[in-house]
This record gives C-alpha cells, sequence and structure tokens, in this order.
C-alpha cells in the first residue's frame, strides 16, 4: 500500500490529484490510499520539499491548458497526466474542421510531433520511480473494430471501379448479389470468418439512421430494422463477437436511439468521429453507455490524449471519475485512404511500424470499415488487414472486447 499526504493547499483540486494517482494505480498493479496523517506517506504540495509538486497555476484553474508547461519530464507530473488523458486542450475549442472536429492541426501531438507516442506511460512510470516503486510493463493488446456505415453502396462504388476497367462480369456479379439481398458490402459473415482464423474477436458498430443529413454528411445506406440487417447482428452474437451503436449524425439523442436499437447497447462510436468535448463525455455517461471507442484523430494514427490504455474520463463538473470507460482509437482505414492519401505500401508500413513502437502498455483500437474488405475501390486493403491479423496472431498478442475493457481497466467499478 502506498500512502499519499495532500498538503491543505491543495484542496481544491484534490478530487483531481487522487482522480490521477488512481489511473496510474490501476496502470501500474498498485494499491494506494490517501491521508492528511500519515507521517511516512508520499507528499504533494507547492513547496519544493514535497515529494510531487503541485504548481500554482493548476490548482487556480485545472483545466487550463499550456504547451510551456507539457513535456515527459520531472516537473508536475500530476497535472500533465490530468491535462493530456483528459484532452483539456480541446475543450471550448472553436477553429473547428467542417464536420464541427476538432482538427488535428490545432493540437499538442501535432504541433510537437509526438502523436504516437504513449507520453502518460511515460510520466506514469517516472511517477513510480519517484515514490521508489518499480514501473510494471504489461503486453499490448488489441481492440478490433468494424463501424458499419455502408452496406448497399458496392454497386455504385465498387461497380463505378469494376466498369471503368471493362470488368461488366463482376459488375454483372454485383448485380446479382444485390437481387439476392446478400450487397457485397454486407459482408459481416466473411469478416467474422477472416478473424476467427486468426483467433481474433471485434465489435461491430451499427447507424440506426438512415439518409442523408446534407452534402457532406450522411447516416446509414441501410434500414436498420432490415430483416437482412438484423440477421447479421445476430449472427454476430451468435458467433461471439460484440454488436454496439454507431450514434448517428441526427439530432435525436441517444435515448432516441437507444428505442431504435432495441436496448441499451454496451459500446458507442460517434459516426465520423463527430463529438465535442467535454460534452460528449457527460452525453455518454447521461445515457449510461459503459464503454466509448470515438477518441482518435480522423486525419492522422496515435493516441489523441497521449495514452495508449483506456481510461475513465474526469468529469469537471461534479469533481469525480465518469462511470463510463473511453477505449482511444488509433488506427483508421480512411485516415490513409481519404485523409493522407497513402499508397497501401505506405499505410501499411506506417501501421506496422506505430504498432512495433508500441509493443507494451497500450491497448491498440484499430478500426477497419466493411466496404474496405472488397478488392475494388479500396484494393488492397484487406491484405492489410489480413496483415495486421497476422502480425497480432504472430507476436501472440490478445484481443479483448468492450466487456473485458470495462472489467480490466474502470477505476470506479472498485469503489
Amino acid at each position: 500500500m502506498i500512502r499519499f499526504k495532500l498538503s491543505t493547499s491543495l484542496e481544491n483540486v484534490r478530487p483531481e490529484i487522487e482522480y490521477v494517482l488512481r489511473v496510474w494505480a490501476k496502470n501500474q498493479g498498485l494499491e494506494i490510499s490517501f491521508g492528511d496523517d500519515f507521517d511516512n506517506g508520499i507528499s504533494i504540495g507547492r513547496d519544493d520539499e514535497s515529494h510531487l509538486k503541485i504548481s500554482a497555476d493548476f490548482v487556480n484553474t485545472p483545466t487550463a491548458f499550456a504547451l510551456s508547461s507539457l513535456h515527459a519530464g520531472k516537473k508536475y507530473i500530476i497535472e500533465n497526466a490530468f491535462k493530456l488523458l483528459n484532452c483539456v486542450q480541446e475543450y471550448c475549442h472553436t477553429d473547428v474542421d467542417d464536420l464541427g472536429r476538432f482538427k488535428f492541426r490545432n493540437s499538442y501531438q501535432y504541433q510537437l510531433k509526438n502523436h504516437t507516442e504513449n507520453l502518460v506511460q511515460k510520466l506514469f512510470e517516472h511517477l513510480s520511480t519517484q515514490v521508489g516503486v518499480t514501473p510494471v510493463s504489461q503486453k499490448t493488446k488489441f481492440f478490433l473494430t468494424h463501424d458499419i456505415d455502408l452496406v448497399n453502396g458496392a454497386i455504385l462504388e465498387d461497380g463505378f471501379y469494376v466498369l471503368k476497367r471493362g470488368r461488366v462480369d463482376l459488375f454483372l456479379k454485383m448485380l446479382f448479389n444485390v437481387a439476392m439481398c446478400k450487397p457485397d458490402w454486407l459482408n459481416i459473415d466473411k469478416i467474422m470468418k477472416l478473424e476467427s482464423e486468426y483467433d481474433c474477436r471485434s465489435t461491430f458498430f451499427w447507424i440506426v439512421n438512415k439518409g442523408k443529413i446534407n452534402q457532406r454528411e450522411r447516416n446509414a445506406d441501410y434500414s436498420f430494422n432490415a430483416s437482412k440487417i438484423q440477421d447479421q447482428l445476430k449472427e454476430v452474437t451468435r458467433n461471439k463477437f460484440e454488436n454496439g451503436i454507431h450514434k448517428s449524425i441526427s439530432s435525436e439523442s441517444f435515448a432516441d436511439e437507444f428505442k431504435k436499437f432495441g436496448t441499451t447497447p454496451f459500446s458507442n462510436r460517434y459516426h465520423y468521429l463527430k463529438f465535442q468535448l467535454p460534452d460528449a463525455f457527460h452525453d455518454i455517461d447521461a445515457a449510461g453507455l459503459q464503454l466509448d471507442a470515438s477518441l482518435g484523430f480522423a486525419e492522422e494514427i496515435g493516441f489523441r490524449n497521449s495514452y495508449g490504455l483506456p481510461f475513465n474520463p474526469y468529469n469537471i463538473k461534479e469533481q469525480s471519475p465518469f462511470a463510463f470507460i473511453e477505449a482511444p482509437l488509433h488506427v483508421m482505414d480512411r485516415t490513409f485512404f481519404q485523409y493522407k492519401k497513402s499508397s497501401t505500401e505506405e499505410a501499411e508500413k506506417d501501421i506496422l511500424g506505430f504498432f512495433e513502437r508500441n509493443k507494451t502498455n497500450c491497448l491498440l483500437s484499430v478500426l477497419w470499415h466493411n466496404n474496405f474488405f472488397t478488392n475494388y475501390k479500396f484494393k488492397g486493403y484487406l491484405d492489410i488487414y489480413k496483415r495486421i491479423l497476422a502480425y497480432i496472431r504472430d507476436n501472440k498478442f490478445e484481443t479483448i472486447n468492450s466487456h473485458d475493457i470495462v472489467k480490466n481497466y474502470s477505476i470506479t467499478h472498485e469503489h
């Protein structure tokens, strides 16, 4: 048991400090306690004699984000970890992209080119050293996911691709599949079969609303209640994979969409990764979701909050952790196809290189859309995914589901 003694001068940020230390203790597999009368406790205060120092700025405004104070060094470990973990840099940020999202180019990670570095882990390891504990390392795990945005688009997008190359036979085959109510992108069974061959399991996120919102944005191109879709959801469950909700960009609340989903889902990912912080954290918590998997940059791979593991975000208003777990997103197919416009060779090199640099102390979340499993418009992306699965198998990494993530990483279920 490691005991921490907090200075009375830190009373107004005591909950924030205790929160970070609980996340650190979960990370390092330690038991901790807090008190004011520990003679031999680890002291936390504002003076230089304290084991761990807190700045006056953090005491006054814990949600302020200053680049100059953020680094993986010896100073202000606790407050740096707090700000990075919870993406404080995004709070009330008004310079957003055409979808209303926080821009990667405005991020701390972009400015210092450290988006692939697990910086909070380094802070935690240094904290362990500071309090006389040998840092603990754990083997990385994987969280495989698929957002089901489109199932009927193959006849247009893949169809145009094959017709342009003179493959009328392939186009006619696609037409036949549509006529048989088995469009090429309704391939959930094939994805599960492929992953099972590598002893992997994944989660599928489904949209309950259909149609275009505007010229840029659209929800699903399928009706969630259609029998062919509902049959796929049942097959996912039967095969011991998972279904979650893919919160649409309609104005409906989570509660409204849950009614269409048929139950309160365990997990969510926002469609287009469209959300704003900290409002989204409050919406997820109020909805009763157990896990969210949205915290990633669309434009780049890596760590949006500079941390490699799932965590309970912090509720600034209530000064306590939210009950749900955030499992950040790290790698997405569209990042390379749409935003970076990489070749498949470049994409594979970047992805596997990122994995190699983070073989410990991470739960690496991968998103591969169902339409990227056909070798027409998205030619080469199926092969990349197969190499991802082979990498997981060959390195003996474990894939875990959302229920295991909540069980393994939550700090709120312990109290």
